[in-house]
């Protein structure tokens, strides 16, 4: 059922991942100041802009590390993985060392944004089960 699901529509799972991390980020940026942790406030915004670059590296990666088979080139492809999350690793670790408060906020941040996808992308799943046509709603 799910290797049936309309590619087009991974783009408006992306975009609405984008539009609802930035609403939402812009909420926790508020409650964070709100509360009195105004350090959190620009480590959230790191790490949602982080999440954004990594996935749009890893849609880069995968296009390039696939040939006209449709088989993946693993090698290339997992050292490309490994140097993404290691560069994000090493900004969230470097901030917990140096300026715990931002690396909060950059850990929440990445969080946030895979807490989003994986919504987002399951909202459109259940759409599609459902045969509505809309996969995902409006």
């Amino acid at each position: 059922m799910i290797p049936n699901f309309p590619i087009t529509q991974v783009d408006r799972i992306v975009r609405r991942t984008l539009l609802s991390s930035g609403a939402i980020g812009v909420a926790a940026i508020v409650v964070a100041i709100a509360l009195g942790y105004p350090l959190v406030a620009p480590g959230v915004v790191i790490g949602l802009v982080m999440a954004v670059v990594n996935h749009r590296v890893f849609q880069s990666s995968a296009m390039r590390f696939i040939d006209t088979e449709g088989a993946i080139q693993r090698k290339p492809f997992a050292g490309s993985v490994f140097l993404r999350l290691g560069v994000c690793t090493a900004v969230a670790v470097a901030l917990l060392i140096w300026i715990r408060p931002a690396g909060w906020g950059v850990i929440g941040g990445l969080a946030l944004f895979q807490a989003l996808m994986l919504l987002n992308s399951i909202v459109a799943l259940i759409g599609y089960q459902r045969g509505d046509g809309s996969v995902g709603g409006a």
